[in-house]
């Protein structure tokens, strides 16, 4: 019987790739045998099956699947090494990062991104899984860095989009690094005026504060504004709070309108604030 065999090479990922290519006759029952063909420059795998001729009429469902399987563990292979190769590269020459910030995007930005974007993180990689495919239907040999070179615009031009989303993230993420290292430069400052401060936060977004006894203090607090219940402007609550610089500060019924601003003051004070969830300051708050 005539042997049937895909080979696949690479000069970079030599050992991810056998351990995938194994995994796919141990684990998930591929029938072929695997032989290592390799030198200095480069590493092949030749993928020898025993039960079919090849592509006859009456095998070409048989290879379309156990191609299909081929096509999943390079995807694996080439998500798990080339694709961080590939967003080093675009950061370096195209958005001008240094190493310092490569690696700091990567870690803080990428990975979270593609959790959060799963049906992105999908899209990217069963666009791969189907251009491998087509590759293996009419070709028998394959090349990793050959066709992620010359191959795989549709999933390389998905993947840019995504270079592009974690960029503008980590820039905005530097800027609210920033943004909080410079409070709490202005906070260090500050003179406590009161030891500990009661906010309420109303529902129609009015802010009010209460010292430990109970005792409404917002005039004191907005003494400038000549009024107790002022509309709750982000820029404007931080301000007055580190104006007063408490030592400990309870947010009372916090809603996630607010949520975003509580993050900033919490960033801040870093363990000063408390959210507390129902007293009779609470009960003010409706």
């Amino acid at each position: 019987m005539q042997e049937y065999f895909i080979e696949v090479g690479t000069s970079n990922y030599k050992e991810n790739l056998y351990r995938r290519l194994s995994d796919l006759r141990s684990v998930e029952g591929l029938p072929f045998e695997l032989y290592e063909l390799k030198n200095d420059s480069s590493y092949l795998v030749r993928c020898v099956y025993s039960t079919f001729k090849g592509p006859q009429k009456e095998d070409r469902l048989i290879l379309r699947i156990y191609n299909y399987y081929f096509a999943r563990a390079l995807s694996e292979v080439i998500f798990q090494e080339w694709e961080r190769f590939f967003i080093k590269k675009v950061l370096k020459k195209e958005y001008s990062f240094d190493f310092s910030e490569i690696n700091k995007l990567i870690d803080k930005c990428w990975y979270a991104q593609d959790e959060t974007k799963i049906p992105l993180s999908n899209l990217k990689k069963n666009i791969l899984i189907k251009s491998i495919l087509e590759f293996l239907d009419t070709h028998q040999r394959f090349n990793i860095e050959g066709f992620m070179n010359f191959r795989a615009d549709h999933y390389k031009r998905e993947l840019r989009k995504q270079i592009a989303r974690a960029v503008n993230n980590y820039i905005l993420d530097q800027e609210h690094q920033d943004f909080i290292t410079v409070l709490k430069k202005f906070h260090a400052k500050q003179t406590t005026i009161f030891p500990t401060i009661n906010l309420i936060i109303k529902h129609r977004g009015e802010i009010q504060f209460f010292d430990e006894q109970g005792r409404n203090i917002s005039r004191e607090c907005l003494e400038e504004y000549n009024r107790a219940d002022i509309e709750l402007y982000e820029d404007f609550l931080i301000s007055i709070i580190l104006k007063c610089a408490p030592q400990t500060l309870v947010v009372h019924k916090l809603t996630e309108k607010h949520a975003h601003t509580m993050q900033i003051i919490q960033e801040v004070f870093e363990g000063k604030v408390s959210i507390c969830e129902g007293c009779y300051l609470c009960e003010q708050s409706h």
